[in-house]
């Protein structure tokens, strides 16, 4: 073998040396990277989960300020449907006006916060966590909240279309917009108080005063209260029909999220 033949095998088996480390080098990048990307998106996945959670612990506590305030005004609807079935309609009487104004002054609704369901779901994180319990009770938890939402709508249409246009007809707004609206307390540098208000009006003389533009008619009566009941039958079949079964899968999801990420962290 002469020399230049044996260096040339040298050379070629260099070269090949050469190769095959270069091939090992861009796999294992490869694969670094690969490993640090998937790092990465597990690590963003359980942020946004705690995100997530942190989210629907404070909807609990929302919802149960929310709950507290519907049964307030289911509670106060029952009473102007009671003093107006046993007294009948007054015009100049300052309790019943009272609980008018209670009964319908007072909807309010319930926002589920979605921003980081939608988050999750958008981001693609949902790949990474691994657990069809958890990916299928998000998908529960959304639908939950598109449904409540929806529910809500319904409340607010029949608000908007049967109550609403009764105040606009029967309440006179004279006396709480004297008393309380355009109450400026000068010496306290601010508005005066709706308790306040209801005092000065139980000043006026009942001469003077309609409260309410309404007169005793056996019709309208049965009319109003015919439309109160149903305002309070609407009002209780949302938790029949969509907030216990929201509040449930709230509580369902934050179990869940909370087994999944201790799942991801003991790995």
């Amino acid at each position: 073998m002469t020399a230049s033949s044996f260096f040339s095998r040298i050379n070629i088996a260099s070269r090949v040396v050469e190769l095959i480390i270069l091939f090992i080098a861009v796999t294992l990048g490869f694969v670094v990277e690969n490993y640090r990307e998937d790092y990465s998106e597990k690590k963003n996945s359980i942020e946004l989960l705690n995100s997530l959670k942190i989210d629907l612990e404070k909807d609990l506590e929302r919802f149960d300020d929310f709950t507290a305030r519907r049964k307030v005004l289911i509670e106060n609807v029952y009473l102007f449907i009671d003093d107006v079935t046993q007294r009948g309609l007054l015009s100049d009487d300052f309790k019943q006006q009272n609980l008018f104004a209670n009964a319908i002054f007072n909807w309010s609704y319930f926002n589920p916060n979605v921003a980081n369901i939608e988050q999750v779901i958008s981001s693609g994180a949902l790949r990474y966590l691994g657990d069809d319990a958890l990916k299928n009770q998000i998908g529960v938890l959304e639908s939950r909240s598109i449904a409540i939402n929806d529910r809500q709508e319904r409340e607010q249409e029949y608000f908007l279309n049967y109550l609403q246009p009764l105040m606009h007809q029967y309440y006179n707004f004279k006396w709480i917009n004297t008393t309380y609206v355009r109450k400026w307390d000068t010496e306290k540098n601010q508005w005066g108080t709706y308790e306040e208000a209801l005092k000065n009006i139980l000043k006026l003389n009942p001469s003077q005063r309609d409260l309410m533009f309404w007169k005793k008619d056996p019709n309208l009566q049965s009319k109003l209260i015919n439309l109160f009941e149903n305002y309070v039958f609407i009002l209780r079949s949302s938790y029949v029909v969509n907030f216990e079964a929201y509040l449930t899968e709230v509580k369902k999801t934050i179990t869940t999220i909370e087994d999944n990420i201790n799942a991801q962290q003991n790995n």
